[in-house]
């Protein structure tokens, strides 16, 4: 019974802010550009036409956006464990240096820029379903923030810490995160296409379809 409440739990926040967000960004996608089709009731006099659509958003965005509230939210409890290792953290300073666990050590030290990537999260994620003006540039930021703390992170546990089960978990979160990174870079990229349709930049030739029309 605890484990459904917890899962119902973790899900219930990163549920209300997608579907909030998808309500507040219902009328942004504006139209883009579908195709072309040829128009007229004879062969000299036909013409082709642009066709547009309704813009949607596209799923790489609304996958970003869910997956970064459901990462998002872990600034709470990731707020609570930093300040209980910084408290062991400090009792440690006292020990020798044989007796100090360097894992606990990284991750106090590294907190600040993980409850930074997660906070950043939760409001990218409102942000991209918006289609705010800055959602692709905050989206590249934010992604490379992560990719980069990471990275890090991962190196220095297995740099001072060695290939130990303990640290298994942190390494297998610390792999998650950098898909999500990637995930938000390809976010970044439907979000400056479906600009690019929207703007009449890089129309596609009579013929063929405008790849930002596809959602």
């Amino acid at each position: 019974m605890m484990e459904i409440i917890l899962v119902v739990g973790s899900l219930l926040l990163p549920s209300l802010l997608y579907v909030g967000g998808r309500v507040a960004g219902r009328d942004v996608w504006g139209l883009v550009l579908s195709r072309y089709e040829k128009r007229g009731g004879s062969a000299y006099r036909a013409a082709e036409v642009p066709v547009w659509v309704p813009g949607k958003t596209p799923w790489s965005v609304k996958l970003a956006a869910i997956t970064s509230f459901l990462l998002g939210q872990m600034v709470i409890p990731g707020a609570l464990a930093a300040l209980v290792g910084l408290v062991i953290s400090l009792e440690m300073l006292g020990r020798p240096i044989e007796a100090m666990e360097p894992a606990i050590l990284i991750l106090t030290l590294s907190a600040p820029s993980g409850l930074y990537v997660a906070g950043s999260l939760l409001g990218l994620g409102i942000l991209m379903l918006r289609r705010g003006p800055d959602a692709a540039a905050r989206a590249r930021w934010v992604g490379r923030w992560s990719a980069l703390h990471n990275v890090l992170l991962v190196a220095a546990l297995l740099v001072l810490c060695g290939p130990k089960r303990d640290i298994v978990p942190i390494v297998a979160y610390a792999f998650v995160s950098l898909v999500h990174a990637a995930l938000l870079f390809a976010a970044a990229r439907a979000l400056d296409a479906h600009d690019e349709a929207q703007a009449g930049e890089n129309l596609p030739a009579p013929g063929e379809t405008a790849p930002a029309a596809a959602g």
